[in-house]
Formats: structure tokens, C-alpha cells, sequence
């Protein structure tokens, strides 16, 4: 776990965090924008083309890309600090709205980088221990979360 004080430096980071995580949940992609600074980069190695997009606008085409015909709520989700990033680890719904369709359950991490109280860099894993790994966490932590 973070140092003490880090954890106190980085508390406006997870509560920034944990307000796009609502606003996804009540507004959509409109509502998340606000957080990400104008420059914001997100890299997503499962999403079309190299998986990097730079700017507001290519992050809503992205997530238009990525919820297209589908319902999409974050139901559980951890958040973890480290530095001036915020891991989530997250627990998502995605629902197809048509009578036959499916759902999906979704395990997966996403490292928001802040800077001025603005996400800067997104990047998204679908291995969450790696994204613990990366922004320099014990990937071991997961389990230890996952036990409660």
C-alpha cells in the first residue's frame, strides 16, 4: 500500500476517480468528459487501430466504439492510489438491450493519471494485476482486495 502521506496527496485523485465512475453510471459518456483534461491520452490495446487516442473528442469516439448498442454500469469497483495515479479496479456490467441479446461481465483495471484534479492519461488492462504491477503496486494486493 502507499506511504501515509501519499495516500492523503492522492485522496482528490480517488475522489475524482470515483465521480467519473458515478457519472459514467448516471450520465454516460457526457457525463465522464468533464473529468479528462483537453489533451487526455488513452491507451487501450484492445480498442481498434494501435489503441491510443489523444484529445476529449477521439476519447468520446472511443467509448462510443466500446458501449455501441450496449448498456454499461460499473457495479463494483476498487480504487487505489499510487502517486499521482489511481488504479480502479473495476467490475463491469454490459447489457444488450435487445430481447435476445447478452450480457457481459467484465473484470478489468483502469490506471487514470492526474494532473491539476484532471485525468491526463487513461490506460486500460484486462490483466488487473498488471495494472497494479505497473503503476508500482504489489500485483499480490489483488487477492488480498478480492478476499475483502
Amino acid at each position: 500500500m502507499p506511504e501515509p502521506n501519499q495516500a492523503a496527496s492522492s485522496r482528490p485523485n480517488v475522489e475524482t476517480y470515483r465521480r467519473i465512475i458515478e457519472a459514467w453510471n448516471e450520465e454516460g459518456i457526457d457525463g465522464v468528459l468533464r473529468y479528462y483534461d483537453e489533451d487526455i491520452e488513452l491507451y487501450d490495446p484492445d480498442l481498434p487501430g494501435d489503441g491510443s487516442y489523444r484529445g476529449r473528442e477521439a476519447v468520446r469516439d472511443a467509448l462510443e466504439t466500446v458501449s455501441s448498442g450496449f448498456t454499461m454500469e460499473i457495479r463494483d469497483w476498487e480504487l487505489v492510489p499510487a502517486g499521482d495515479r489511481v488504479v480502479g479496479l473495476l467490475h463491469t456490467w454490459a447489457k444488450d438491450p435487445r430481447k435476445d441479446g447478452i450480457d457481459v461481465e467484465i473484470r478489468e483495471a483502469h490506471t487514470l493519471t492526474f494532473r491539476d484534479g484532471k485525468a491526463v492519461y487513461w490506460r486500460a488492462y484486462l490483466d488487473r494485476k498488471d495494472a497494479l504491477a505497473e503503476a508500482g503496486l504489489d500485483p499480490a494486493l489483488l487477492e488480498s482486495l478480492e478476499r475483502g
